[in-house]
């Protein structure tokens, strides 16, 4: 099945227009703040760690460390999990002192501004790879959809829809108290697009090419061998490295500077981890 790039516009443009949408209307009051301030947008945001690489990356590391890719979920899950421990206190620092960001707290740290610099530095550079593999996934998926060359329009549209996107409702604003509300509830309403077909995949799988729970167990049955496989790069792969990395990142990640309260993030201790398993069973 294939697409014609005018559809995959269309379908494109839609879906933008939806998230620009929740932002604006957020931004201008329109959504209600009980809303906006809900515990469980702030929690959906978090889905923003699940992008290209959690789906495609994890396909390939799937394939080099076999289990080894549930690094990618476990790490993150279990940072959620030791919260009152490991994220409260950060947060009561940021809020305290009004820091908006990860460079800001390592300046804040070590009394320096190079401190925050350098931070912001490192961030950079460990970032551009994650972009440019979320610009070649977007890509590289149009070009699968439309059997058409058209990677150069593409890349350069997505890039300059980002932009677009970041100044109207990321950058916008100077002040630290500034919570981006517009670019937090669009972050959680892709969250729970992404969550909603993601199931909906899970499901027409288990039905539709499984026939059901048992049918995927008796496939299961007769697949040990291969399934088996899989363990080994646990014993010799890098599990334990992956792991600790991936746990870090729940540190690292921008939008975790914009929860007005540790309380806010207290509902985030369990549905997180279990929108992180929800991912890596689809």
């Amino acid at each position: 099945m294939s697409f014609s790039l005018s559809e995959l516009l269309l379908i494109s443009a839609a879906y933008l227009l939806a998230l620009f949408g929740v932002a604006w209307l957020s931004e201008q009051g329109l959504i209600p703040q009980r809303v906006v301030r809900h515990p469980l947008v702030y929690t959906l945001s978090l889905g923003v760690y699940a992008s290209a690489w959690a789906f495609y990356g994890a396909v390939g590391m799937a394939y080099q460390y076999g289990y080894g890719f549930l690094a990618c979920y476990l790490g993150v899950s279990g940072a959620f999990m030791l919260a009152p421990v490991l994220l409260y206190p950060i947060l009561r620092l940021t809020r305290t002192y009004q820091l908006s960001s990860l460079a800001d707290l390592f300046a804040f740290r070590f009394r320096s501004t190079w401190a925050g610099a350098l931070t912001t530095l490192f961030m950079l550079v460990a970032v551009l790879p994650l972009l440019a593999l979320q610009i070649q996934a977007v890509t590289d998926s149009v070009g699968i959809l439309t059997q058409e060359p058209v990677k150069e329009r593409v890349a350069l549209s997505f890039c300059a829809l980002i932009i677009l996107f970041t100044i109207l409702f990321g950058s916008r604003h100077v002040a630290t108290r500034e919570k981006h509300q517009g670019l937090v509830c669009a972050i959680a309403f892709e969250s729970l697009v992404k969550l909603t077909t993601l199931s909906g995949i899970g499901i027409y799988t288990l039905y539709r090419v499984f026939d059901g729970p048992q049918g995927l167990e008796d496939w299961l049955l007769q697949q040990r061998e291969v399934l088996g496989t899989l363990h080994t790069p646990l014993q010799e792969g890098p599990w334990r490295t992956l792991l600790l990395l991936f746990f870090a990142s729940a540190i690292v990640m921008p939008h975790m500077y914009t929860w007005p309260s540790p309380r806010t993030s207290t509902p985030a201790t369990w549905p997180a981890p279990a929108g992180a398993c929800r991912c890596s069973s689809c």
